[in-house]
C-alpha cells in the first residue's frame, strides 16, 4: 500500500522496514439502528449523510426517553482530527515536513465540525469523551457510530456485541477531499552504533518478512504491512468483517509526523482539547497549534 511505503521514508530514502499498518473506520451498533428505526449508511455515505443520519437517532431516542448517543469517537489525533484535517481538504504537515496546515480554511474547518457535533447533541459531548473511552460507551451499548481504529479489533471482536452480531463495520463518510484515513504503523531499523549489523539484518529481514508477518496475522496482533499475509489476519475475525480497515487503508495518508513530531504533537493534543471542550474557538485553536508548530518547523 502507498502510504505504508511512504510512512518510512524521508527526503527520498528509506528509514525503516514497515513490520505492519493500522486505519480508521466506522462501526455501527445495528442493534441500536434497528432499535430506533433508522437505517444503516451504507458504503460511500458522506459526512452529511451522517449528520442526517445522527439527527434522525437523536431525535428517536429523546422520544424514547433513551440515553444513548449518535456518535462517539476517541478524540485522540489519530482515531479522529487528523483524518478529519485531509478529509476536508487541508493537512496536517507537509510531505517535506517543513510547513504546519493549520493555517489552513480546510483544516480548521475539520476542527469545526467536530464542535458542530457536539453542539448539536449529535456526538457525546467532551466532557464525557475525556472521562470514559468511546470505545468503551460503544460496546457498552451507549453509542450507535464509533470511529475506530483497527488496533481495537480484537476488541470489538471478543466483545459481547461482537459476539452477537450487532456490530458492522463501514469506511469513513467522505468529506471535500475524500475519506482519507491517516495510515500508522511500525517499522524495524538498524542503528548506526550497532555492534552486530549483520545480525541486525537477519533479525529485520525474519520479523517484516513472510514469517515474521504471518506470525503477527495469525495472533491479530496488527495488519501485516505484507499483503501476502494479510489473509491470515482476516482469519482471526469470525464475528465482524475487517474488511473496512483494509479499504480504508487503500486511500490513506501517512501519519502525520517527521523530526520534529515529539516538539510539536503536544500543542496539536492541548488546543484540540481545548477547541472540543468549548475553551477556544476551532478558529482561534487552529491558528495557536499553526503558531507554535510552524515556529518549530522554522529553527
Amino acid at each position: 500500500m502507498d502510504a505504508t511505503v511512504k510512512m518510512h521514508q524521508y527526503e527520498g530514502k528509506r528509514w525503516g522496514m514497515p513490520k505492519g499498518l493500522d486505519s480508521v473506520a466506522v462501526a455501527l451498533n445495528t442493534d441500536l439502528f434497528e432499535q430506533y428505526g433508522v437505517a444503516l449508511p451504507k458504503e460511500g455515505w458522506t459526512w452529511a449523510d451522517m449528520v442526517n443520519l445522527a439527527t434522525q437517532l437523536r431525535d428517536a431516542i429523546k422520544r424514547a426517553g433513551g440515553d444513548e448517543y449518535p456518535i462517539l469517537m476517541e478524540l485522540d489525533a489519530q482515531p479522529s482530527h487528523f483524518n478529519f484535517a485531509h478529509q476536508t481538504g487541508g493537512y496536517v504537515i507537509s510531505q517535506d515536513f517543513s510547513k504546519s496546515g493549520y493555517n489552513l480554511p480546510e483544516t480548521t474547518l475539520a476542527y469545526q465540525r467536530v464542535v458542530d457535533l457536539m453542539d448539536n447533541s449529535l456526538l457525546a459531548p467532551y466532557v464525557v469523551l475525556s472521562d470514559t473511552n468511546g470505545t468503551d460507551l460503544f460496546l457498552s451499548g451507549k453509542g450507535a457510530i464509533l470511529f475506530v481504529g483497527s488496533w481495537k479489533g480484537q476488541v470489538l471482536e471478543n466483545s459481547t456485541l461482537g459476539q452477537n452480531g450487532a456490530i458492522h463495520l463501514i469506511t469513513m463518510p467522505t468529506q471535500e477531499a475524500g475519506n482519507h484515513s491517516v495510515l500508522g504503523g511500525l517499522s524495524y531499523a538498524i542503528s548506526a552504533y550497532s555492534k552486530n549489523k549483520d545480525e541486525a539484518w537477519d533479525f529485520v529481514k525474519f520479523i517484516t518478512g513472510t514469517i515474521g508477518n504471518t506470525i503477527q496475522a495469525e495472533e491479530g496482533i496488527d495488519i501485516p504491512a505484507l499483503k501476502s499475509a494479510q489473509s491470515k489476519y482476516l482469519e482471526n475475525f469470525k464475528n465482524i468483517n475487517v474488511e473496512a480497515y483494509f479499504k480504508a487503508a487503500e486511500v490513506a495518508v501517512p501519519f502525520p509526523a517527521g523530526p520534529d513530531f515529539t516538539l510539536w504533537f503536544g500543542y496539536v493534543n492541548d488546543y484540540a482539547a481545548q477547541i472540543f471542550g468549548g475553551q477556544i474557538s476551532a478558529e482561534e485553536g487552529t491558528k495557536a497549534i499553526y503558531q507554535e508548530m510552524q515556529a518549530i518547523l522554522d529553527k
